[in-house]
């Protein structure tokens, strides 16, 4: 499903008056909210010596975003076979909740 599916499916939902830019305004207005929650987690993670999580945002029965601190660590170059050297980073996670992974 892609975006404008999903703004179809939420107009449908909400069914009476609601208008597609509306269904469209209330995605975006959750989409942003998770966006500022992933951006103040980031700052609480560390990058350097730090191995904490931080957690963004809490969705019951649907999951957890989250920021981790990914460690530095050595990959590969698939084209040349080189070792590369990888730094530490900070990534988003997602947990999906129990009513999530039941769907599936």
């Amino acid at each position: 499903m892609n975006k404008a599916e999903l703004v179809l499916s939420v107009q449908r939902s909400l069914g009476g008056d609601t208008s597609e830019a509306q269904a469209e305004g209330a995605i975006d207005t959750v989409v942003d909210a998770i966006k500022n929650s992933v951006r103040e987690a980031d700052e609480k993670v560390k990058i350097k010596g730090d191995t904490s999580e931080a957690l963004a945002i809490q969705l019951m029965g649907f999951g957890t975003f989250y920021v981790a601190r990914r460690n530095a660590r050595t990959g590969v170059n698939p084209a040349t076979g080189e070792k590369i050297k990888i730094d530490a980073s900070k990534v988003v996670k997602f947990k999906p909740g129990a009513g999530l992974k039941a769907l599936v």
